[in-house]
């Protein structure tokens, strides 16, 4: 049986969604493995692969901050969180929704002080400590971030990972997990290999959640395996079908084979449900300027670097950068590059 990704969204979210919220023309397909028909992508994008990531400014550690439909502006929310605050700092869950609220609309520095007072408050709590290691990841301190939440994967992985003796698995444990795998490559290289191993053996033994499936789904797209992530997705969207990293993935897995209008319908999605993921606003310009939107996709663009202060790209470096080869790259190609690097280094 053949089904798509978009017919999977349709069947999940019948009553209450319009059956076209996620239609595509020629979306990616992929096969149940039971029908002696194979629906493959064109050869020639198959050994395509996505040469970027998602990144820590992508994910919301508070759920209630990306709800939009029917509440409160996302300046009302910061205000009335802040007089919450102001009133009872001392009150665990007031403090730590502050905090988490601060670090997903990037006021940094705010978070700053909320999180060091509340190490004092809560000292014994190993959740404070966990998210605190979020700030240290967003400016920069990775080796900081990476001694907290190392840890925390270790001593789930040691007592099974899942089963009853791996203990509840709350949300700050995931967030800790999911903090690895975004920070591991801006670690110094001797450590990366024990942190992807770590994190490795706890997402794949726990595909289902959400967060860990995006994780999975990028490295699927990193490595070219644009079938097992239209699996993956299509798995993850019926059963969170408005979580907007699983739609941004999406739609660069059809920007990645050339389906342009239906990666700008799922990127706008996207953007529907949590404007503030850089990540998807990249990828919304790029498949702009595929659509010869040239000034549309500039717009764009500037709104990912207002969102994300580390990404700064000169106006004279604008097409180059949204251009296709700035984030795709063939296997071939890349398997040359390796080879020429290496012999290089070997001959200095």
């Amino acid at each position: 049986m053949l089904s798509t990704v978009s017919d999977s969204f349709a069947n999940d979210t019948e009553e209450s969604k319009s059956d076209d919220q996620y239609k595509v023309s020629e979306p990616v397909k992929i096969s149940s493995g039971k029908s002696k028909k194979k629906n493959k992508i064109k050869e020639n994008q198959k050994s395509v692969i996505w040469t970027e990531d998602l990144t820590l400014q992508d994910f919301n550690l508070l759920p209630d901050s990306i709800q939009t439909a029917g509440s409160l502006s996302d300046y009302d929310k910061r205000v009335l969180a802040k007089k919450e605050y102001e009133k009872t700092p001392s009150v665990f869950s007031v403090a730590i929704s502050y905090g988490l609220l601060l670090i997903d609309f990037n006021e940094i520095e705010k978070a700053r002080f909320v999180w060091e007072r509340a190490l004092k408050d809560f000292y014994a709590n190993e959740s404070v400590t966990a998210y605190k290691a979020w700030f240290h990841a967003r400016t920069g301190k990775f080796e900081e971030a990476k001694n907290v939440w190392l840890p925390i994967a270790k001593s789930k992985i040691d007592r099974g990972v899942v089963g009853f003796g791996s203990g509840i698995w709350l949300t700050y444990h995931t967030d800790a997990i999911l903090g690895l795998y975004l920070i591991k490559d801006n670690l110094p290289e001797s450590e990366r290999q024990e942190v992807a191993d770590t994190v490795n053996t706890i997402i794949g033994a726990i595909p289902q959640n959400q967060k860990f499936a995006a994780a999975l789904i990028a490295d699927y797209l990193k490595s070219g395996q644009l079938n097992k992530a239209a699996e993956f997705l299509a798995v993850s969207l019926k059963s969170y079908p408005d979580d907007p990293v699983l739609i941004t993935l999406l739609g660069v897995a059809q920007l990645m084979t050339n389906h342009y209008d239906d990666a700008l319908a799922l990127f706008n999605r996207a953007n529907e449900i949590n404007p503030r993921i850089p990540t998807n606003h990249i990828m919304k310009a790029r498949a702009l300027f595929a659509l010869n939107r040239e000034k549309e996709s500039f717009e764009e663009l500037e709104i990912a670097m207002k969102l994300d202060p580390d990404l700064n790209i000169a106006d004279n470096k604008k097409k180059k950068y949204l251009a296709q080869k700035s984030y795709m790259i063939s296997k071939k190609l890349k398997k040359e590059n390796k080879i020429t690097k290496e012999t290089e280094e070997s001959k200095g």
